[in-house]
């Protein structure tokens, strides 16, 4: 039996460094044929990766009488809403706005969109209210509404302070035509905006100039320019929407 026994063990301790040098003989790294033959071969491009802008997943078409018209017969109309601080009010109010809330959001039947956006504060109309008041003030307040206008614009160019702006976006997709979306989308708000007010919000639809302002801000984020701006500076148009084709995936040519 000691025989067997130690026969047994030697085998089995064979067989265990067998199965040991295969297992490392197939998990170590090794050089394919394809590898060596394309060692010499700068790699190809592979498909560029598309860009996440805001013209990317909204594939705006036009802007036209406060809409963004959007490929495939789909139409927004973006919204601003303001709101009275919750905290302020007392518990009895913040219940009804709760309340209402909750009413004017049962009401809808169709999707809708919020966006919240951090915007550096603009001063220049207060900057240049001041600058005009000043020269029919007494001495003193003139200097004290020059120096608040000039602490202002330091203010505004440092980007030291931003406020949160908040946006609804109502959709509607048809075909049509504009005229049918404008209707529609204009009753849709009409319609929010009643119910909203209950609740202490205050829901505005922007112009096209505060539309446009809003997609070049979302798209180039940090910069204060606004298209609006080159609009009263003589600009003849407010946007340009291209038309030439852009192939992301393209592989340039050797």
């Amino acid at each position: 039996m000691s025989r067997v026994g130690a026969w047994f063990t030697a085998t089995f301790l064979v067989l265990s460094a067998a199965v040991g040098m295969l297992a490392w003989f197939y998990a170590r790294p090794r050089r394919t044929t394809e590898s060596r033959a394309g060692a010499g071969r700068p790699a190809s491009p592979g498909p560029r990766r598309a860009s996440s802008g805001l013209k990317d997943f909204w594939e705006v078409k036009d802007v036209r009488r406060s809409l963004l018209i959007l490929t495939g017969d789909r139409y927004r109309m973006v919204c601003r809403i303001t709101a009275a601080d919750y905290w302020l009010l007392s518990e009895n109010e913040q219940n009804n706005v709760e309340d209402a809330l909750r009413g004017a959001l049962r009401q809808l039947n169709y999707p809708v969109q919020f966006l919240v956006t951090s915007e550096a504060v603009d001063t220049r109309a207060a900057v240049e209210e001041l600058r005009e008041m000043a020269p029919s003030l007494p001495g003193t307040l003139a200097d004290m509404a020059l120096a608040r206008a000039n602490w202002l614009t330091g203010l505004m160019q440092e980007r030291a302070v931003s406020a949160r702006r908040a946006y609804v976006v109502l959709s509607y997709n048809t075909v049509k035509g504009f005229d049918h979306a404008l209707e529609e989308l204009q009753a849709r708000a009409n319609t929010l905006a009643v119910a909203l007010a209950g609740a202490k919000i205050r829901l505005e639809p922007l112009s096209s100039e505060a539309l446009v302002d809003l997609l070049a801000h979302l798209l180039n984020r940090g910069r204060a320019w606004r298209p609006s701006e080159a609009v009263k500076a003589g600009v003849l148009c407010l946007y340009h929407v291209g038309e030439r084709d852009v192939y992301e995936d393209a592989v340039p040519a050797a």
